[in-house]
């Protein structure tokens, strides 16, 4: 029987073979984790899928906790990986600003593959608390980083008036996640169109950026 055995120098001669071999083992274990589950998943599942070897798969990802982790990694990357803030998108104006990543951002989350990673992530987060944390950091904190830089900087020039950019960035993501992708999550509706997507993402910018605008006090609750 043929064994992959994967050492220091191979890594080096070889990356390009194993960089195959682990995108193959990531597609693979994507498909076996989402029909069985985390906890109902093996790594014989993952093996026959993939076509690779165990004593790969564990060289390269230590098991299938590891295996797990790359995925939601790679996912997380996949959605949020062009969050960077280099790609001259905070130098716009904030309506094409938030339309922008507002479509992009609801586009990402809402496809099934998306919202199956994101249903075992909060399954599995009870029990492996630093997967639920690097998720975060990785995905949702990332997003909400970036577009509080954001917001601030544009404080800063006066376009936007906001007393806490980092919240101002939770709230804006709390009106576009709190419809679609609930009942996403939930199988109530399936996975909305692009022109459904601009719609809701343009009547959403228009109202958090007429609250944005001018002074708002909310009244004292007496």
């Amino acid at each position: 029987m043929n064994k992959e055995v994967v050492t220091n120098k191979e890594v080096v001669t070889t990356r390009p073979r194993l960089e195959a071999r682990r995108a193959a083992f990531l597609k693979a274990a994507t498909a076996v984790f989402l029909e069985k589950g985390y906890a109902n998943a093996t790594l014989d599942d993952v093996i026959a899928r993939s076509g690779g070897s165990r004593q790969t798969l564990y060289a390269l990802f230590g098991g299938k906790q590891g295996l797990f982790e790359a995925l939601v990694a790679e996912r997380c990357e996949g959605i949020f990986g062009a969050w960077n803030g280099d790609d001259g998108l905070l130098d716009r104006t904030p309506d094409q600003v938030l339309v922008a990543v507002g479509i992009r951002y609801l586009e990402a989350v809402t496809t099934p593959d998306a919202l199956g990673v994101y249903r075992l992530v909060v399954a599995e987060g009870v029990f492996m608390k630093e997967l639920a944390e690097r998720f975060w950091v990785m995905g949702p904190g990332r997003s909400r980083a970036v577009l509080a830089r954001y917001f601030e900087q544009q404080a800063e020039r006066g376009t936007l008036q906001l007393g806490d950019p980092a919240e101002a960035a939770h709230q804006f993501w709390g009106m576009l996640l709190g419809n679609f992708q609930l009942q996403c999550l939930l199988g109530l509706r399936p996975e909305p169109g692009r022109p459904e997507i601009e719609a809701y993402v343009r009547s959403a910018v228009a109202r958090f950026l007429d609250g944005c605008r001018q002074e708002v006090r909310v009244p004292d609750v007496v």
